[in-house]
């Protein structure tokens, strides 16, 4: 394909069946078109919820799209035609033209009605004010010059947004105000066979007013084909198994496990903890519902009051204490990821979230139980009140399969669950870079904290064969390689890796022995 040079060319190379790029551009040359095209931040309806997810897409794209080049005021077509013709020229492998440059007052009047009252057709008012029947409407229709129609230029694509405005309205039309209410019954029975009153219309260029709307634009049918078939909690659970492996296994972890957890670093560890739940619930709760839809639930989930109490406990501060731990810079790290998240890339708090909630409500109520008996603390649940989630009162599992369904639920593509997935290894990365900043801290032997690089490059690393984070894992493996049960002895917990062992034939042959001796010394 050419490099197009101007906005025509780059609207004819996108309307091409073999022009690629991706879903991101697509919607970014859909809003950049619409904004082009009518100058306007104003789609035709201003209640998306209401929309498919592509045509919802698309209104968001056109609003994203005037924002990004004037920051939310009307936006100039020069502008939205200027980056729309970069987008298609990179796409191709080509440099772009320049950066925008306008002025609001070139573009003023465009819709305005001085500029109407220059069009023939509406100088004496709106031409469809004396149609009262189907014949007389596509009468009227079929008379519209060939230029209204054209494959480009600011003629038509306005006349093409009047008809999808007029189309628009007339569905959501109370009966009294609509255009079939001026019609016969055999009329109305006419219209509804279509439901659009210029559906079936043919102009004098030989398309139908159905054909025209479709103009101009290009196959947004993949966009809904993406979204991702694989629910997103299963690739969750598949594509984080070998971090959320190795943050098990830091000393830490196991000695946390095993009880050997001193007060001092609980409550180090507990401090941290306070900084990275307070920095994300405030970041959810910036975005709310709209990026985390049902899994916005404060109420239910929020820990951050219950960690601060939980450290004012441990350290012995009063409960309207004004001293606040002081964050380590493993926590500081964690936090800053947090931010730029929330900044740049919002849904990807849906993956912080996953592994923060999903964790405490599981592997977290063993560490808990391990808590209290290390560290004496009392029934009444001083000290850990983190683990504690009074508000679910369902009880934790069946909690944990309803939030798995909520995430199944978002509305997700391969690309978008992709980016969650690898930032829920980076989550879990950043956590286990936490505790080995307390292995440091405990002298354990040989501890250091990983750079905080490597915990960044499980981003993508997580499904790139051979690399750190490994391979995305197969679904038809129980266990892939290196996930192996640590009590495989126990033969029925796991049998597949029990009769690989020789602890496990040990076992056998020790109960076979003693059975011997039993049997033997009965006789």
């Amino acid at each position: 394909m050419q490099i197009p040079d101007n906005f025509d060319d780059a609207t004819a190379t996108a309307a091409d069946p073999t022009f690629k790029c991706s879903d991101s551009d697509k919607l970014k040359l859909y809003g950049y078109f619409k904004v082009a095209s009518t100058s306007s931040l104003t789609p035709t309806s201003s209640r998306p919820g209401a929309f498919s997810m592509v045509a919802r897409a698309k209104w968001d794209a056109w609003k994203t799209a005037g924002k990004s080049i004037t920051g939310g005021s009307d936006a100039p077509v020069g502008a939205a035609k200027l980056m729309y013709l970069n987008i298609v020229r990179v796409a191709l492998g080509g440099d772009e033209v320049e950066r925008p440059s306008f002025n609001f007052s070139d573009h003023a009047s465009m819709l305005s009605q001085e500029s109407v009252s220059k069009c023939p057709a509406f100088r004496e008012g709106c031409p469809f004010k004396t149609t009262l029947t189907v014949a007389e409407m596509k009468k009227l229709m079929s008379s519209i010059p060939e230029n209204h129609v054209a494959s480009s230029g600011y003629i038509s694509d306005s006349f093409k947004n009047m008809l999808a405005s007029i189309h628009e309205m007339e569905k959501k039309s109370a009966p009294e105000f609509s255009i079939s209410s001026a019609l016969s019954q055999n009329e109305r029975n006419e219209m509804s066979k279509t439901s659009c009153p210029f559906k079936n219309v043919v102009t004098t260029s030989g398309k139908t007013f159905s054909e025209l709307l479709d103009l101009h634009t290009f196959d947004m049918s993949a966009l809904g084909e993406d979204s991702n078939s694989v629910p997103l909690s299963e690739n969750l659970k598949d594509g984080t198994k070998k971090s959320h492996r190795e943050a098990e296994n830091v000393s830490f972890v196991k000695n946390f496990i095993k009880g050997r957890v001193s007060r001092e670093n609980y409550a180090i560890l507990t401090g941290n903890l306070y900084h990275v739940y307070k920095t994300m619930e405030e970041c959810m709760a910036k975005h709310g519902k709209a990026v985390l839809g049902e899994m916005f639930l404060p109420e239910k989930l929020n820990r951050t009051d219950r960690l601060l109490a939980d450290w004012r406990y441990l350290t012995l501060q009063s409960e309207d204490s004004e001293i606040f731990p002081e964050p380590t810079p493993a926590t500081r790290d964690y936090v800053k990821r947090i931010q730029e998240v929330s900044d740049n890339e919002p849904k990807s708090l849906v993956a912080h979230a996953y592994t923060r909630y999903m964790g405490d409500l599981s592997g977290g109520q063993i560490l808990a139980r391990c808590a209290r008996r290390a560290l004496n603390l009392p029934e009444t649940g001083e000290g850990g009140q983190f683990y504690e989630f009074p508000a679910i009162k369902e009880g934790g599992k069946v909690f944990k399969n309803e939030y798995r369904r909520m995430l199944d639920r978002l509305r997700t593509t391969t690309e978008e669950q992709d980016m969650i997935v690898g930032e829920a290894n980076v989550a879990f990365v950043l956590n286990m870079r936490i505790f080995e900043e307390l292995d440091v801290l405990s002298k354990v032997p040989n501890a250091s904290v990983r750079p905080l690089a490597d915990a960044l490059s499980w981003r993508t690393s997580w499904k790139e064969p051979g690399a750190e984070g490994g391979e995305k894992p197969s679904k038809d493996a129980a266990h892939d390689d290196g996930a192996r049960c640590p009590w495989p002895f126990i033969f029925f917990h796991d049998p597949g890796q029990g009769m690989k062992d020789w602890q496990t034939w040990a076992v056998i042959g020790m109960a076979a022995a003693f059975i011997y001796n039993r049997h033997a010394s009965a006789v």
